[in-house]
């Protein structure tokens, strides 16, 4: 395909206001260029590295040895991408990092200390070594840009932490843990699919702050960095300034295809039987022995399907099961639709291992 400056230009998915060299802990992922399995695979569970892996994995260890502005938290290298969280510790004594006015102007380009440093020269050395190896001078590695999610508190960093540990295992589950119980019209799922999925709201919550042994300063105008050419724009009618209103789409999908797990993704299954629209319920869960005569109803007429991995005796719901839920309704849809977007939560770190072609609709920006 030839260069189209409207389908290939990206724009920066940093934060403009935030100082990046100035300290704080990130949550970051990167991706292959093309999604290509190129560092392993995964059996059992767990991640087995390739000689490419191994020389990732290296490169990363590396990185706290020859910067001593960083510390390497949790991590995991998978097939197609990289998970890491990562500390930037300003120095006292340190130069102010950034252009003041009166400057001259200096090259483009990540300031030197800062997040965008680090991941540019890991991202550069790691795929050097791999092209060496693979005898490919001047392959794309790694897709140009990354996601970052900048870590507010000890909640949200051990949130981070569980999926990063757990990832090998929703990976394995994702590509072998297809839906082997269902009941219902099967015929839906060949239907073009649009998934709905809402973070829980947390409203103002209290939230305790970062251990000082983090020792971060985070910017106040912390945001999920979802870069803009990802988002389609939904129309007004389907927003709500009620948290708990239940949702409309602007235009009735073929089939939605959802867990229906949060308050306003039940809110949309409940629309959706008034409206008797097709849908596809992926549990998190076994299969119940009965189901209400609203559900029932809709099973017998076609109008839903519901589809699990998991056997009867799992009965409840779990917070990794869920995570393979969500999942696994991001790799089937054809199109997504967010209904609201917790930056804190496991939907935006889920939402940062997609393909950059697969459309994203946000109706309620974090």
């Amino acid at each position: 395909m030839s260069y189209d400056p409207v389908i290939h230009h990206r724009r920066s998915i940093r934060l403009k206001t935030h100082n990046y060299a100035g300290g704080g802990v990130y949550y970051v992922t990167l991706a292959t260029e093309g999604r290509r399995r190129l560092f392993g695979t995964v059996i059992n569970g767990r991640m087995v590295l390739n000689d490419a892996g191994r020389l990732v994995r290296d490169e990363w260890l590396k990185s706290a040895e020859i910067r001593d502005e960083i510390a390497l938290d949790e991590w995991v290298l998978m097939p197609d991408h990289f998970h890491a969280i990562v500390s930037i510790r300003p120095r006292a004594g340190d130069p102010p990092v950034g252009k003041k006015e009166g400057d001259p102007v200096a090259p483009t380009g990540p300031a030197p200390k800062s997040l965008g440093a680090l991941i540019a020269g890991f991202k550069s050395a790691a795929g050097k070594r791999i092209n060496q190896m693979r005898q490919t001078s001047g392959a794309a590695v790694w897709h140009r840009n990354y996601y970052e999610h900048i870590v507010r508190d000890d909640a949200d960093l051990d949130r981070i932490r569980r999926y990063i540990r757990d990832n090998p295992a929703n990976y394995d589950v994702l590509r072998f843990g297809e839906p082997r119980f269902m009941l219902g019209n099967p015929a839906l799922l060949n239907l073009p699919k649009t998934a709905f999925l809402s973070s829980r709201r947390t409203g103002d919550r209290r939230v305790a702050p970062l251990s000082p042994d983090r020792q971060v300063a985070l910017s106040p105008d912390r945001r999920v960095a979802l870069s803009p050419d990802r988002q389609v724009a939904l129309s007004p009618d389907a927003l709500s300034p009620n948290p708990q209103a239940a949702f409309s789409f602007p235009t009735p999908p073929a089939c939605v295809i959802s867990g229906f797990l949060s308050p306003m993704e039940r809110s949309v299954f409940n629309d959706c039987l008034a409206k008797e629209a097709p849908m596809v319920q992926v549990l998190a869960c076994g299969l119940s022995e009965a189901f209400p005569t609203r559900i029932q109803r809709a099973i017998d007429a076609g109008r839903l399907l519901i589809v699990t991995p998991f056997p009867k005796t799992i009965a409840h719901v779990s917070a990794a099961r869920a995570v393979w839920c969500n999942q696994y309704l991001l790799h089937v849809a054809d199109t997504i639709v967010i209904g609201h977007l917790n930056p804190d939560g496991m939907l935006a770190c889920l939402l940062s291992e997609l393909p950059c072609d697969k459309p994203i609709a946000i109706s309620s920006p974090p």
